[in-house]
C-alpha cells in the first residue's frame, strides 16, 4: 500500500479560498536526497501569486510554499536526525513545494537551522532574510556606518532587513505607513522613523545624516515610494528594489540620477534554488546564533487544514508572519 502524507497540492490555480489539504503519494527519495518531516512552513505573498498563477513558469500539479524548517529523517548518516531550515525560489513553483508534512530536497541543499529558533520562527525566516541577505549584503556591499532607509519596516522583509542592516553596523532609517505601524518599529534598532502618510521622509534622513543623505534604500512597494527614496539618497546612493507590490511604473528624472551617480538595483530571490538559497542561510545562521538578528516578533501558526483562512490572511496583508503547522504522517 502506498504510503500518503498531506499536503497543499494544486491541479490549477484559483483564490486562497479554492485551497485545501489533501492525501498525496509521500514524495520518492533519490540516494543523493534527505527525507524530511515538515515541522512548519511559512506562507509568503509570492506563495498567494503562486497559487492565483502569477508565475508563467510554474508547474501543474505541484505542492505549494517556498519555506519551511523541519527534522531529516531519512538520508546520509550524519544528517539525519539534524534541525533544518530552508528556502527557495523553485520550490512550490517548479517543483513541489513546503507545504505538506514532508519534503525531499538534495542533500546539498540542506541548511542547518540556529539553534535557538522555534520551528516556526526558523520556517518565518526563509524568503524574508535571504532577500534581506541579497538586497544588503551582496547586492548594495553595505558597511557599516552607512545609512540604510528600509521602506515597509514592520512587514517580514522589512523587519529581517532593518535586523541585518543593524547587525552590520548600519545607521537604519526605518519608513512605515502610518503611526499606527511606527508603533510597532523598535527604537532600538532604528536611528528614526518616516511615515508616508506624513510624506516625511527627504526630511526625517537629512535629519539622521546631517544632510548628507543615506547609502542605501530597500524598496517593496513600487512606484508610490520611489521618488522619496531617490530623494533620500546622497550622492553615490544605492537603491534595491526586491517587488513592486503597490505600483511597477515609475518616472525617473535621468539627470539628476546620473549626476547624483545613483545606481538602482533589481533583486529577484525567485531565481534563487534551494540550494542557493541554503548558502545565504548558512551564513545567516551565526547571526541568528549569536542573538545578533532575532525571528520576526508575531507568528500566526495555522494546521494545513486552515489553509484556505491562513493564505487568506497573508493576502490581506496580515501584520503577523503566518505559518503552517502540518501533523507527522505517523500521527494521523
Amino acid at each position: 500500500m502506498t504510503a500518503v502524507m498531506q499536503a497543499l497540492h494544486i491541479t490549477s490555480h484559483g483564490p486562497p479560498v479554492s485551497l485545501r489539504a489533501t492525501d498525496v503519494p509521500e514524495p520518492a527519495r533519490a540516494p543523493d536526497q534527505v527525507r524530511i518531516a515538515v515541522e512548519a512552513a511559512g506562507i509568503n505573498p509570492s506563495d498567494v501569486l503562486s497559487l492565483e498563477g502569477r508565475f508563467p513558469h510554474a508547474v501543474l500539479p505541484r505542492i505549494l510554499g517556498r519555506d519551511f524548517a523541519g527534522r531529516v529523517v531519512e538520508g546520509p548518516a550524519e544528517l539525519v536526525g539534524a534541525a533544518v531550515w530552508g528556502t527557495g525560489g523553485d520550490l512550490g513553483i517548479t517543483r513541489d513545494g513546503t507545504h505538506a508534512e514532508q519534503l525531499v530536497l538534495p542533500a546539498a541543499a540542506v541548511s542547518r537551522r540556529p539553534s535557538n529558533l522555534t520551528p516556526e520562527q526558523a520556517a518565518s525566516a526563509g524568503v524574508p532574510f535571504t532577500t534581506a541577505w541579497t538586497c544588503l549584503v551582496d547586492a548594495a556591499h553595505v558597511q557599516a556606518g552607512e545609512t540604510v532607509v528600509v521602506s515597509g519596516a514592520v512587514g517580514a522583509v522589512g523587519w529581517a532587513a532593518v535586523e541585518l542592516a543593524s547587525a552590520l553596523g548600519a545607521r537604519v532609517i526605518a519608513l512605515v505607513k502610518d503611526a499606527t505601524q511606527a508603533a510597532r518599529v523598535d527604537p532600538a534598532r532604528v536611528a528614526g522613523v518616516a511615515r508616508s502618510d506624513l510624506a516625511n521622509l527627504p526630511a526625517v534622513v537629512r535629519e539622521a545624516t546631517g544632510g548628507a543623505g543615506a547609502q542605501v534604500a530597500l524598496s517593496g512597494v513600487g512606484s508610490p515610494i520611489f521618488a522619496a527614496l531617490l530623494e533620500s539618497l546622497g550622492p553615490g546612493g544605492r537603491l534595491c528594489v526586491y517587488s513592486a507590490a503597490a505600483g511597477p511604473e515609475v518616472t525617473l528624472n535621468l539627470f539628476d540620477f546620473y549626476r547624483r551617480r545613483l545606481a538602482l538595483l533589481g533583486i529577484n530571490t525567485a531565481i534563487f534554488t534551494v540550494a542557493d538559497s541554503a548558502r545565504i542561510l548558512d551564513q545567516l545562521r551565526p547571526l541568528f546564533d549569536g542573538g545578533r538578528v532575532r525571528p520576526h516578533p508575531s507568528i500566526d501558526s495555522h494546521p494545513l487544514s486552515e489553509a484556505a483562512r491562513a493564505y487568506a490572511l497573508v493576502a490581506g496583508g496580515s501584520a503577523s508572519k503566518v505559518v503552517l503547522v502540518p501533523r507527522p504522517a505517523s500521527g494521523r
